[in-house]
């Protein structure tokens, strides 16, 4: 059953992507929006992993990997197991904890009570309804992604070319369900596309319950004018896509292609079939990351997306003020089963 949360305002949820992104990580289930070890033109492509156990009790973490547009995952139960408090760094985690030799997609991590019961809907003493667990524990993950040269393997101690791809909690996803407070789009700025630099976008649908059409705009920073054709693709239930913005912006270079940001929404979500009972609309979720790169050294830089509008006055006081009583009636849907 998916978990529904009573939070203290509809626009404390969405951080993570927004002005508050490095405050709040944890939770019992984080996303990592892109993560692999892939061979490329410019090398191989692995991802170093961090994760915490955040509570005072021995955890067992469970990884949920899912793979392109047509969302193929493969679930690994129980595969990490931390000391109460431990923080651990996994070296090439792909080969080293999933035993997969190559691959690139998203991941998902659930946190669990060593020797409890996690299962969505039966875990004694946890609601069906809300699909709460007293067995859920908090962690947080970080994760590093860089390239090491053609040719080379990490016992070499080759040069690397990296960047950071923070774990996102699972009730930090974007929604088109949460268009009433204007928290159902994002955009990223910074991108190029010249003889400098390139760009790439990801696209990841974080509903296990529905598929999404995402809409992607590209405009100039400068004037707000619109660059090219509107960019639409369709994700399976947690799908991810990595695109070149110079392949489906072909209008974006030169030596005028700088200075643009981009946004992301979603439409057309269809439940799957039949539809899960707690998630009757099938939960819309998504995330979407951008990407920079030098071309000359390799070097490349995450952008985050972000909301086009800020924390509210209540969202900042129920966030400050620990006397105040923030609860309303608005819920939030896990969009991923634990």
């Amino acid at each position: 059953m998916v978990k529904l949360k009573n939070v203290v305002a509809a626009a404390i949820v969405f951080v993570a992507a927004g002005a508050m992104a490095s405050n709040f990580r944890v939770a019992d289930q984080v996303y990592v929006p892109a993560a692999g070890h892939i061979g490329g033109s410019s090398g191989t492509f692995i991802s170093d992993v961090f994760i915490s156990n955040l509570t005072t009790d021995p955890v067992s973490v469970s990884v949920i990997y899912a793979s392109t547009a047509a969302g193929t995952q493969a679930t690994f139960a129980n595969i990490i197991q931390l000391a109460a408090g431990e923080r651990r760094e996994i070296v090439d985690f792909f080969p080293t904890v999933l035993g997969l030799q190559t691959g690139f997609g998203q991941l998902i991590f659930n946190g669990c009570k060593q020797g409890g019961n996690c299962t969505a809907g039966s875990c004694p003493g946890g609601d069906p309804v809300a699909g709460s667990c007293p067995d859920f524990r908090n962690i947080s993950v970080e994760s590093r992604i860089y390239s090491i040269p053609p040719g080379t393997t990490l016992a070499q101690n080759p040069p690397t070319n990296g960047q950071l791809f923070s774990g996102i909690p699972w009730y930090n996803f974007v929604s088109s369900e949460q268009s009433a407070v204007g928290l159902d789009k994002v955009f990223i700025t910074g991108l190029r596309n010249n003889a400098g630099y390139r760009g790439n976008v990801g696209l990841v649908n974080a509903s296990q319950f529905s598929t999404t059409t995402l809409v992607v705009k590209l405009f100039n920073g400068l004037t707000g004018a619109q660059i090219g054709s509107t960019f639409q693709t369709t994700l399976a239930p947690l799908g991810h896509t990595q695109q070149n913005l110079g392949v489906i912006f072909p209008a974006f270079t030169g030596t005028t292609a700088t200075n643009a940001y981009l946004t992301v929404e979603q439409t057309n979500t269809i439940s799957v079939t039949p539809p899960d009972p707690g998630c009757p609309t099938g939960c819309p979720a998504f995330f979407a990351y951008g990407s920079v790169l030098d071309n000359q050294s390799g070097d490349a830089t995450t952008l985050e997306p972000q909301f086009l509008v800020p924390l509210s006055d209540k969202a900042l006081t129920c966030i400050y003020n620990p006397t105040t009583n923030c609860k309303t009636a608005v819920s939030i849907h896990r969009a991923v089963k634990h």
